[in-house]
């Protein structure tokens, strides 16, 4: 055990550079990358901000929250008889 640590010490202390490079595409691939996450955080909390409140408690359900409509299409559920 003190062997393979001590190899997993050398391996780390011993390290030489890569010599890598990004270029400007690779930086702007990873910024549109984390604009996009930001986008689709925003959307989902957007989507169901109201379902989080009342999973906090901190929002009563409303009549309309109850009711026997699809909310995807505004239309009675038909799953329900």
């Amino acid at each position: 055990m003190k062997l393979v640590v001590f190899f997993c010490l050398l391996l780390v202390l011993t390290t030489s550079n890569a010599y890598g490079y990004l270029d400007p595409g690779s930086g702007s691939a990873i910024l549109q990358g984390i604009i996009g996450a930001l986008a689709a955080i925003g959307i989902v909390l957007k989507l169901y901000w109201h379902r989080l409140l009342r999973f906090f408690g901190l929002r009563k359900p409303t009549a309309y929250d109850d009711s026997d409509e699809d909310e995807s299409t505004g239309r009675p559920d038909s799953r329900n008889p």
